[in-house]
C-alpha cells in the first residue's frame, strides 16, 4: 500500500476555500483551480478531479507531471515540489503513468470539462515564464479583498507592463495573450473600485483585446461581458445591454452552465436598469434555470460554479432597480451565502438600502448604508462611498433618519478616522 502524501493534504488545507469562509479548500476546488492554472500556462485542456487529487493525496502518484507539479505550487503557495510530498522516482517514467490515469478520467467525464477549443500552446520552453508571469496575478487577486485599490492597482499595473513586454517580444501566441488578458481584466476591477471609470474602461477594452487575439471565445465573452455589466453600473444601460449581447454571441455551445447563468443575471440587472421588466424577468427565470441543474463542471474563467446564491445577488439588484420591493428583500435573502468578502457585501448592503428606503424604512436603510460606508473607507473603495453618496443624495435633503450617516460622509471630507 503506498505511503499517504501527507504534505500534499497539509498544504491544501491551510489554503481558505474560497466558496466556505473558515473552511479548507476542498478537493474539488484544488481539481479547478489545477485545471484552469494548466490551461492558462500551457493552452492543454485537462480533467483533473476530486478523485484525481486525491490519489496525489494517497500516495498513489508521486511525480506528477510537470504542468500539474507547476499548477500545485502557485495554488498551494509553495516553492518546491518537495514541500507538497513530490519526490522523483529513481526510474521509469511515472508522467506517462500519470497521463495514462488523467486520460480515463477525461474519457469518463462530462463533455463540458473536455468539450473546449485547445489552443495553440508555447514552446516547452516558455511554460516556466509563463507560470512565472501569472504566479503574481494570482496572487494579486488573491490580496485584492484584503488590500485597497489605490495601494494595488500600481503593483498589478507595473506587472502588465513587464507582462506585455515580455509577450511582445517571445510569447506572442495564445497563451501569452490570455495572461495579458486576465492580468488587464484585473486592473480593470481594480479600477472599477477606485471609481476610475476612464481607466476601467480603457483596461476592459485591452483585456477583450487581448482575449480574441488568444482565440479563447469563453474568456472574450468574459471580458465582453464584464465590460458590459461595468458600463450598466456607470449608468450607460443601453450601451451594457449592447455589450452583454455581444458576449452571449461570443459562448459556443460547448460553454458551461456557470458562464450562462452569470451572462443572464448580467443581462437581468441591465434590464432592469432600462426598465424592461419583461425582458428582466425571462433572463432571471433563464439564471434560475441554469443554476438548478448541473451541466457539467465550471471552466476557466469561470473557475467556480455560479449558483443560485450568487444569482440571487444579481436578482435582488434586478429587482430593486424595478421597485419589486418584497421580492428584491427576498431574493437579498437568499444571495447571503455568497456574500462573504466584505466588498460584495458592502455593496449589496447599499443596494438593500434603497429598497428599504423606497419601501419607507429610511432609518433602517440608513444603518446598511452606515455599515457599508465603514467597508468602504477601511477598504479605501470609492465605488463603494459613491454609492452611498449617492443613496444619500436621493433622500430628503432633511432627514433624521440619516443624521449619523451624513455625520459619517463629512467625516470622509474632514480626514477622520474615527
Amino acid at each position: 500500500m503506498p505511503e499517504r502524501n501527507e504534505q500534499l493534504r497539509i498544504a491544501r488545507e491551510r489554503v481558505e476555500s474560497p466558496s466556505c469562509p473558515g473552511e479548507p479548500l476542498t478537493r474539488l476546488e484544488l481539481a479547478d483551480l489545477v485545471n484552469a492554472h494548466v490551461y492558462r500556462a500551457t493552452g492543454k485542456v485537462t480533467a483533473v478531479d476530486a478523485n484525481h487529487v486525491g490519489k496525489w493525496e494517497r500516495g498513489a502518484f508521486r511525480w506528477p507531471a510537470a504542468y500539474y507539479r507547476n499548477a500545485l505550487r502557485t495554488v498551494l503557495d509553495v516553492g518546491t515540489d518537495a514541500e507538497l510530498g513530490f519526490r522523483r522516482p529513481a526510474r521509469g517514467k511515472p508522467d506517462d503513468v500519470d497521463r495514462r490515469a488523467l486520460l480515463k478520467t477525461a474519457l469518463g467525464a462530462s463533455a463540458g470539462v473536455v468539450a473546449t477549443r485547445r489552443l495553440p500552446g508555447p514552446a516547452v520552453d516558455l511554460d516556466d515564464l509563463a507560470t512565472a508571469i501569472m504566479g503574481p496575478t494570482a496572487h494579486y487577486r488573491r490580496m485584492e479583498s484584503a488590500v485597497p485599490s489605490d495601494q494595488l492597482a500600481p503593483a498589478v499595473d507595473a506587472h502588465l507592463r513587464l507582462a506585455s513586454g515580455i509577450v511582445a517580444s517571445r510569447m506572442r501566441n495564445s497563451t501569452g495573450y490570455g495572461v495579458l488578458s486576465e492580468i488587464a481584466g484585473l486592473s480593470a476591477w481594480l479600477a472599477v473600485d477606485r471609481d476610475d471609470h476612464a481607466a476601467a474602461r480603457k483596461r476592459y477594452t485591452e483585456a477583450v483585446a487581448h482575449a480574441e487575439r488568444a482565440h479563447h471565445p469563453l474568456l472574450a465573452a468574459y471580458m465582453t461581458a464584464s465590460l458590459g455589466h461595468f458600463a450598466v453600473e456607470a449608468g450607460h444601460a443601453r450601451q451594457g445591454v449592447v455589450l452583454l449581447d455581444r458576449a452571449a454571441n461570443q459562448l459556443d455551445k460547448s460553454a458551461p452552465d456557470s458562464a450562462r447563468a452569470w451572462l443572464a443575471s448580467l443581462h437581468a440587472v441591465g434590464h432592469a436598469a432600462l426598465g424592461d421588466r419583461t425582458a428582466t424577468l425571462i433572463a432571471l427565470r433563464v439564471a434560475e434555470r441554469l443554476t438548478s441543474r448541473k451541466g457539467g463542471e465550471p471552466r476557466w474563467p469561470w473557475v467556480f460554479t455560479f449558483d443560485r446564491a450568487k444569482a440571487a445577488r444579481y436578482q435582488a439588484s434586478a429587482l430593486g432597480r424595478l421597485g419589486d420591493l418584497r421580492a428584491a428583500r427576498d431574493a437579498f435573502a437568499g444571495a447571503d451565502p455568497a456574500l462573504s468578502a466584505a466588498k460584495p457585501r458592502a455593496l449589496a448592503q447599499v443596494d438593500l438600502a434603497q429598497v428599504l428606503a423606497g419601501a419607507g424604512m429610511v432609518d433602517e436603510g440608513c444603518r446598511l448604508a452606515l455599515a457599508a460606508l465603514a467597508v468602504g473607507r477601511d477598504y479605501g473603495s470609492e465605488r463603494i462611498t459613491g454609492r452611498v453618496r449617492d443613496f444619500r443624495q436621493a433622500l430628503p435633503v432633511r432627514t433624521r433618519d440619516a443624521a449619523s450617516l451624513d455625520d459619517a460622509l463629512t467625516a470622509l471630507y474632514e480626514g477622520e478616522t474615527g
